[in-house]
C-alpha cells in the first residue's frame, strides 16, 4: 500500500514538473509606435517546428527550413521573416499591436517551454505646452496664475511640476505671487518609453500708475 502511495506521489510530482516546464514567465516588453519586436526561436534547427502567436492566434509556422505565414492580414505588409535565424520581426508598431505574442517549439523528442512576451505600445511624447490663465485678488494684493501642462503625442502622461521651490504631480498648478515677483517653473510629461519638459516664467507685473497689476507669461 505504502509503495502504491509512493509510486502515486512520484507520478504527480512528474506531472507538476512537467507542466510547470511547459511554458515559461512572461517578458514585459515596452516599446514605442513605430519600433521594431523580434520574436526569435533560437533552438537547434533539427526536427524543428515552431508556432508563433499573437494573442493565442497562429500567425506564422516554421517547418522544414521555411517559415510559413498562416494570418497574413495580422500584421498587413508588417512582418519581416528570416529563417536562418528563425525569427520574425513584427516593423512599424502600432499601439493596437500591445499584447501577448508568444513561440512554440518542439521536435519529435523534446517540447520546449513557451516563450511569453507581454508588449506594451507607447506613443512618444512630442512636445510639452503650459497654458495658463491670471487673476488678481485685489483684497489680498497677489496675483494668482492658473497653469496647466499640455502635452502631445501619449494621450495620458504622467506630469510634474518643479521650481520656485514647488515639488507636485499633476497637469494642473496654481500659484500666487506678489507684485513684482516672479517663478520660474518646468512642467515634464513622461511614459514609460519618453520623456519631455518645458520651462517658463511667470511675472506680476504693475499696469499702471495705480493700484492696477497684470499677469504676463515670459518664455
Amino acid at each position: 500500500m505504502n509503495n502504491f502511495q509512493e509510486s502515486c506521489f512520484s507520478v504527480l510530482v512528474l506531472l507538476v514538473l512537467l507542466l510547470q516546464g511547459s511554458c515559461s514567465d512572461p517578458g514585459v516588453v515596452h516599446k514605442a509606435v513605430g519600433d521594431s519586436l523580434e520574436l526569435i526561436a533560437d533552438y537547434p534547427t533539427d526536427g524543428l517546428e515552431v508556432q508563433w502567436t499573437y494573442n493565442e492566434t497562429v500567425f506564422a509556422e516554421f517547418d522544414e527550413a521555411n517559415i510559413n505565414l498562416v494570418r497574413p492580414k495580422l500584421f498587413h505588409k508588417r512582418l519581416k521573416m528570416k529563417k536562418d535565424s528563425i525569427s520574425i520581426t513584427v516593423e512599424d508598431l502600432e499601439l493596437r499591436d500591445s499584447g501577448s505574442f508568444s513561440i512554440i517549439a518542439n521536435t519529435n523528442a523534446v517540447q520546449y517551454p513557451t516563450k511569453i512576451i507581454m508588449l506594451h505600445v507607447h506613443e512618444l511624447i512630442r512636445d510639452v505646452q503650459i497654458e495658463y490663465s491670471d487673476s488678481w485678488l485685489q483684497s489680498e494684493n497677489i496675483c494668482t496664475f492658473h497653469l496647466r501642462c499640455l502635452a502631445s503625442g501619449d494621450p495620458n502622461p504622467s506630469y510634474s511640476w518643479s521650481g520656485h521651490q514647488i515639488q507636485t504631480q499633476g497637469a494642473y498648478l496654481n500659484i500666487s505671487l506678489r507684485p513684482a515677483e516672479s517663478a520660474t517653473l518646468t512642467c515634464t510629461a513622461n511614459n514609460t518609453y519618453s520623456v519631455k519638459y518645458t520651462t517658463e516664467t511667470v511675472v506680476c507685473r504693475e499696469k499702471s500708475e495705480g493700484q492696477r497689476f497684470c499677469i504676463k507669461m515670459n518664455a
